[in-house]
């Protein structure tokens, strides 16, 4: 039998055929995948894996599609998305466990609502927890695993495994998943109650803070991660800003993004992220290392962690 067969008996819902993952990014730019699934609970999810990993078949695991680029020639394998296997959440005494799909801002105003603080600086960040977790995602001070106490993750055979505070590293925009063949599932929080009003109060001035200096056209969010001075800033004093290559362009409101103006290819975006790059180490010498996974095609672009 055929794997792409297997691929769909194994599955309550058919799989998705040549999605274009533009409809599935926050840039809204990227070509299709050859099969986009979604898995309705963990033994679908185990049983995609082991298929992937018996018949060597390319597979990427997609969350909310921020901090994603994915170029033009699409994805060769099987995109997984996690939206209907791990999209739970439960709030019990001092911790919260929450699915790996879960969006980290709707959380975040949860954690505003029942009066527990930590996680204010999530308002209007648009990525899933198990983005969040892998990237160690964090602003104005603070990061996603200050909170994080115990994560279950499943390798790529299939495998589960829960993982203790202990066995967990958290570094800027980094954690140890990064170098692990693991998946994200779930992971339990602490909860810190606090003043809510307070909490609000926070909550609304770091929203506020995120819409006057990040750009609202559609992005990846932050392009680069932050060199001493900040990437936005080096790439602003580079005469970068508000320079524009197709349909993308370096945000005239933050060096540090690039946004879609409506009509962007991921060409478009990779000539700007190499520009840059070019540029910053030309004349400072620091050489800029991209945030943002980019997945599909030939996968040669420096950065690459897809």
């Amino acid at each position: 039998m055929e794997w792409t067969q297997r691929l769909t008996q194994i599955l309550h819902n058919p799989p998705l055929l040549q999605e274009p993952l533009s409809r599935h990014t926050s840039i809204q730019v990227g070509g299709p995948a050859d099969f986009l699934v979604y898995p309705q609970n963990l033994d679908e999810l185990q049983s995609v894996l082991q298929l992937a990993f018996e018949q060597d078949i390319p597979f990427f695991i997609l969350g909310n599609g921020s901090n994603l680029l994915v170029r033009d020639e699409g994805y060769r394998g099987i995109v997984i998305s996690l939206t209907a296997c791990c999209a739970g959440c439960y709030f019990m005494e001092d911790t919260v466990r929450v699915g790996a799909a879960v969006s980290l801002s709707w959380l975040a105003g949860e954690f505003a609502r029942r009066g527990y603080r930590g996680l204010e600086f999530a308002a209007g960040i648009p990525g899933s927890l198990g983005g969040a977790i892998f990237m160690n995602a964090g602003a104005f001070g603070s990061c996603i695993g200050e909170l994080v106490q115990e994560v279950v993750t499943m390798d790529f055979k299939g495998c589960r495994q829960k993982r203790s505070r202990q066995e967990l590293s958290f570094a800027y925009r980094w954690s140890n998943f990064q170098a692990e063949d693991v998946i994200i599932l779930e992971a339990a929080l602490s909860l810190q109650a606090g003043d809510p009003e307070e909490i609000k109060h926070n909550m609304e001035r770091m929203l506020s803070e995120r819409k006057a200096r990040h750009p609202q056209q559609p992005s990846a969010g932050s392009v680069f991660r932050n060199p001493p001075g900040g990437a936005g800033y080096l790439i602003e004093q580079a005469g970068l800003k508000g320079m524009v290559i197709g349909g993308a362009q370096i945000s005239p409101r933050h060096g540090n993004f690039i946004i879609n103006l409506g009509n962007a290819t991921a060409a478009d975006v990779l000539s700007l992220i190499r520009l840059a790059r070019d540029r910053v180490l030309e004349q400072f010498g620091i050489e800029l290392e991209p945030e943002i996974r980019i997945i599909g095609g030939n996968g040669k672009d420096r950065g690459e962690k897809g």
